[in-house]
């Protein structure tokens, strides 16, 4: 049997799976009446539970299991420890809302494993001229980048459909990427985006509603993460080198949720709040105040970021690496204007 049938197959029958299991262990949340609450941030009106990300991540590891099962899938030891440790910790967060403080802690114990893998940030690519880092700033980029990765996942996921859109267009640069570097990864892509589109389903649905929750969002944001590391440990060999900077891209792949974190920590400390107060300042909620449903607004962002994205793999090799950079800022605050004013 060839590849394509075996990455459809697998396609197809998680996403019936996730559909099933979004509905079942929605059934179990609300039967034991652990619903969200309504109140002035809430993008629902309805009763709805944080049980997607469980969903989620229960799919990932089954269909996950039957991939290393036949011989088509390789999961790395240490990213895999480090993603259930994460998840573990989203599940209690939405259970018993763990403090920042330990949830901080919690992140650095899970970016320690997952530095672990064998793939971390040794190399800055030629950002400001810098290629091979030292041993110390190799381990401190890694962690520090493992915590933006996984917290401004999780601060974006305000809208329906917002983190699960911005999960899939990084799964699908990263898929396309590793199906040519990395072909023992590749099944893990069509496995993970089916089963964010049975999640999608509930998650737009008004009477059975489900959200990705904390178990969601740090399971993504670490599976994230570990292809970050991947992307930017220099043994790595990509096909996008010849196109695109390795920084610039995983930048790009991030764009949204690293923008809108940058940019709600600022207007938090300018105003003198705790950059990680609960508010509305974020730039989604902009596009829902002006009107947009979730749904637009999620599909909106989508598309912004991955036009941003497409435009700088075209003209990279044109214009380089500052010269994209500065066209991609002006490019956010053109669309900020248009978009989001």
């Amino acid at each position: 049997m060839s590849e394509t049938f075996y990455y459809i197959t697998f396609f197809i029958l998680t996403l019936i799976v996730s559909f099933y299991l979004n509905g079942y262990i929605n059934k179990i949340f609300v039967g034991n009446k652990l619903t969200d609450p309504v109140n002035e941030r809430s993008s629902h009106k309805y009763p709805a539970t944080r049980s997607g990300g469980l969903s989620v991540f229960f799919t990932i590891c089954l269909a996950c299991a039957f991939g290393v099962s036949t011989g088509k899938l390789v999961i790395p030891l240490y990213a895999l420890l480090s993603v259930f440790f994460l998840t573990l910790t989203g599940f209690a967060d939405d259970l018993i809302n763990v403090r920042y403080r330990e949830k901080f802690f919690l992140q650095i114990f899970a970016a320690v494993l997952m530095f672990q893998s064998g793939y971390s940030i040794d190399s800055f690519h030629g950002v400001f001229n810098i290629y091979e880092v030292p041993w110390w700033l190799e381990l401190t980029s890694s962690l520090f980048v493992f915590v933006v990765v996984v917290n401004a996942l999780n601060l974006i996921d305000g809208l329906d459909g917002m983190a699960s859109f911005i999960s899939m267009k990084f799964f699908l640069i990263a898929g396309g990427i590793i199906l040519v570097s990395k072909t023992e990864w590749f099944l893990f892509f069509p496995i993970i985006i089916s089963a964010l589109v049975g999640f999608l389903w509930f998650n737009f649905n008004r009477n059975k509603k489900v959200f990705l929750g904390d178990t969601g969002s740090l399971f993504l944001g670490s599976l994230m993460a570990f292809f970050v590391f991947y992307f930017l440990d220099s043994e790595s060999s990509l096909v996008t080198d010849p196109l695109i900077s390795r920084p610039l891209l995983t930048v790009l792949m991030l764009l949204y949720p690293l923008v809108d974190t940058l940019r709600a920590f600022a207007i938090r400390s300018y105003n003198n709040k705790s950059p990680f107060v609960a508010d509305r300042v974020h730039l989604h909620h902009r596009l829902a105040d002006k009107g947009y449903q979730h749904w637009q607004a999620s599909v909106l962002t989508f598309c912004l970021s991955t036009l941003i994205t497409a435009i700088n793999f075209l003209l990279f090799s044109t214009i380089g690496l500052l010269w994209c950079v500065v066209l991609t800022i002006v490019l956010l605050v053109v669309f900020y204007y248009i978009f989001f004013k």
